[in-house]
């Protein structure tokens, strides 16, 4: 019998009109496409938003379609993605689903995958796609929904398809039984990967970079230079349970996930030998990817020494502890400025600083108190981090269900003196209730929430919440005003001109981009 070979696809993308495009390219499917040829199965790897290497970026990334929904969908057309599932002579599609206002295109995919062949396996994984499992089963085109990491997970299934041609027995799944019935094999200790230097490296080499150099927008990071970026993590988890953070569902459900929500460490020479490798294949530019990268501060400083020489630029898009940024001097806390230029050595250039919030009753009750306003000043934070050349672009989330409207100016009040102290811009999100989060069921629970909510309204820029304090319709005008009042005319008129609404519009790619 020949052996399986397996595409694993990031879906093409369908943004709201405001949304600033950018590829996918994230750490999930490079793990498990090593993990798969580490097992003897030939594996390919498709980022369907700007294509393969034969793709012009002019008839993938570069042209925006607008769909019925109101959404802009953004990458490879359907008979292109047909086309290349039909001639690479796959036997298994895996799908990647993290982010819940692209359920559609997911499930596009994976009705593509069918109508190719029946035959074809196809499964999905990500935080939403196990969070919303039965939706993806129920579209009749997803065989089976992977329910925590899947990079061991993923090898025993296709062995098993490969000997058997059914899933019986593989755990850590939810599958459609032989009756049409959904089938959960529960997760086994066996699993997942307590240590994480288990893995295998990741399948960098497999991205698109040549395209995604081109494109410049990583992170949807508007970027005026042309970069060989590739993301690194060198952790999982995280010591937070943040209520709008797949984590805090992870840890509440550890049994059930794995206990993947669980802060684990790579050692220090894994991570050497990673940066060796993504030397070798000539990146240039490292996006950390932790959840809480500094959390373990004497391991991460130690990284970072050792990572001073090697020619990398680094940026922190996650989001970091701001409390890290602090050494305790005295009987009090001050700016830990010898991290500060250590953090320059190592070549970081960019880290997003996640204020959330400047009440103090917020961030305890959602963000587990992750900041303390009376003993860091942030304002302060901004200045030294800029002053030593690191851009600190600032989020802030407004809107939460029992928000009141004086708690959100405070934060735009804030938000707009984070700028005038050098952020390079403040973002204010609102707090969306993503199925995988604690958020999601406080929702549900509290009457914030229809459970037949629409997937493609869950963006960060809609309010989908209802019965909250402030009505949502005031939330995103308030929201809208904020934006605008905290950030530089500069930045607004960047940010504008390179979303995918005015791409639509004008039929041409963004202007930040050098074509």
């Amino acid at each position: 019998m020949a052996k399986n070979k397996v595409l694993l696809i990031y879906p093409p993308n369908q943004l709201m009109r405001v949304e600033t495009p950018r590829p996918d390219g994230s750490l999930g499917p490079l793990y498990l496409a090593s993990a798969l040829e580490r097992a003897g199965f030939e594996t390919d790897v498709l980022d369907a938003s700007v294509g393969t290497d034969a793709d012009r970026l002019e008839d993938t990334f570069f042209k925006p379609v607008m769909q019925e929904n109101g959404l802009i969908r953004i990458g490879m057309s359907e008979a292109r993605l047909r086309e290349v599932i039909a001639n690479g002579g796959y036997s298994v599609v895996g799908i990647s689903s993290n982010f819940t206002p692209q359920t559609r295109m997911a499930l596009d995919v994976a009705r593509l995958a069918k109508e190719v062949s029946q035959d074809i396996l196809v499964i999905a994984g990500g935080v939403n796609a196990r969070s919303i499992s039965e939706r993806f089963l129920k579209s009749g085109c997803v065989d089976a929904v992977c329910l925590t990491e899947g990079e061991r997970i993923i090898v025993n299934l296709v062995k098993k398809w490969e000997e058997k041609r059914n899933l019986c027995g593989v755990s850590g799944i939810i599958r459609i039984g032989d009756g049409g019935d959904f089938i959960t094999e529960p997760v086994t200790p066996s699993d997942v990967s307590i240590y994480l230097d288990e893995l295998p490296m990741p399948a960098w080499e497999k991205l698109p970079v040549i395209h995604y150099e081109r494109i410049a927008s990583p992170h949807a990071v508007l970027s005026a230079k042309r970069e060989r970026y590739r993301p690194v993590m060198t952790s999982r988890g995280c010591w937070a349970s943040c209520l709008y953070c797949h984590i805090s569902h992870e840890k509440k459900y550890a049994k059930e996930r794995g206990g993947i929500g669980s802060l684990r460490f790579k050692s220090v020479e894994r991570v050497m030998d990673e940066l060796a490798q993504l030397k070798s294949l000539g990146t240039t530019k490292l996006y950390l990817e932790d959840d809480t990268l500094f959390v373990h501060k004497k391991r991460i400083i130690d990284i970072f020494k050792r990572a001073r020489g090697m020619g990398f630029t680094l940026a922190d898009v996650n989001g970091v502890n701001l409390p890290h940024f602090q050494k305790r001097e005295g009987e009090g806390l001050v700016i830990d400025e010898e991290f500060l230029t250590l953090l320059v050595e190592a070549g970081f250039d960019h880290i997003e600083f996640p204020v959330e919030s400047a009440s103090q009753r917020i961030l305890n009750k959602y963000a587990t108190g992750k900041l303390t306003h009376a003993t860091l000043d942030v304002e302060e934070l901004v200045r030294k981090t800029v002053a030593v050349g690191i851009a600190c672009p600032v989020n802030m989330m407004v809107g939460f269900p029992d928000e009141t409207e004086e708690e959100m100016m405070q934060s735009f009040e804030l938000g707009k003196r984070l700028v005038e102290a050098g952020a390079e811009n403040c973002t204010p999100l609102i707090p969306i209730p993503f199925p995988g989060s604690m958020l999601y069921e406080y929702a549900l629970e509290h009457g914030h929430l229809a459970g037949d909510f629409d997937t493609d309204r869950l963006n960060w820029k809609n309010c989908v919440l209802e019965n909250t304090v402030v009505p949502p319709e005031r939330i995103v005008e308030l929201r809208d005003w904020g934006w605008e009042y905290m950030n530089k005319s500069g930045h607004v008129s960047a940010r504008l001109l390179a979303s995918a609404g005015v791409r639509w519009e004008s039929g041409a790619p963004s202007p930040t981009v050098p074509v």
